[in-house]
């Protein structure tokens, strides 16, 4: 039987091995910050809120615009124009005010980061953005914070668990390297809107299970969406990488 703390609404989690009551109770207990409440983040955030986070911040700098409407799907004709935390948050509150929401709309750099990341148990990095990951990753290392980076575009999604307490594990920089010259973006490329949604449902399972103590498997996983093929890339830490092997 649920107990009264931890409702009927998550009832579906407590049978399941790996979460429990105790999982649910860390669900409950847990701190997360996403960047980037774009076609990915919209996704995450819903199923963090709907399976009971305790707190959730959202952090975004952009406003809703006509063209984000296809896959960004917290957001509605009537927030055209609107910041997008300012309505996701609404949005969301909506969905389970038993979760507290903080937005933040303003885009992060080194020194927020620094600032904002002790107060959370784990990062989702759902930006468009190569700049803003390298720094997510520098700022998770010198915490020992996990974080989840998922990204997308055309028909392809990339998901990865890193957690710098893991010393065979690739960081960040070891599997991508130094930020490109060039960088394709989403309206540039094309997104399948569906595929936004599955890469961040998909980082939304990696940090509830990781929350609750589900083990999480290793490794970059991808998806190309237009032949249904998910491939794992196991990925070793390079021993010459600046960011998690400095000189």
């Amino acid at each position: 039987m649920v107990t009264e703390v931890l409702g009927k609404r998550y009832a579906s989690h407590i049978p399941l091995d790996g979460v429990g009551e105790a999982g649910q109770r860390r669900i409950r207990d847990a701190r997360v910050l996403v960047a980037g409440v774009g076609g990915l983040g919209c996704a995450a955030a819903q199923y963090l809120v709907s399976s009971g986070i305790g707190k959730l911040t959202l952090c975004d700098f952009d406003t809703v615009a006509e063209s984000n409407l296809g896959r960004q799907i917290l957001y509605r004709v009537r927030d055209l124009g609107r910041l997008k935390v300012d309505a996701a948050v609404e949005a969301l509150q909506e969905l389970n005010p038993d979760t507290e929401l903080q937005s933040i709309p303003r885009r992060l750099d080194d020194r927020k980061m620094q600032l904002l990341f002790p107060d959370y148990d784990l990062i989702i990095d759902a930006s468009d953005n190569y700049g803003t990951r390298l720094a997510v990753n520098r700022n998770c290392l010198v915490l020992g914070l996990p974080w989840v980076m998922g990204s997308c575009i055309r028909m392809e999604a990339q998901i990865m668990l890193l957690k710098a307490n893991q010393p065979e594990q690739a960081c960040y920089r070891c599997v991508y390297g130094e930020a490109p010259e060039t960088l394709e973006d989403c309206p540039g490329a094309g997104i399948f809107a569906p595929v936004a949604g599955i890469a961040g449902t998909s980082a939304a399972h990696f940090a509830l299970a990781s929350l609750a103590g589900i083990s999480v498997p290793h490794g970059l996983h991808l998806l190309d969406a237009s032949n249904w093929d998910w491939r794992t890339l196991k990925i070793s830490r390079n021993p010459d990488c600046e960011a998690c092997q400095p000189s």
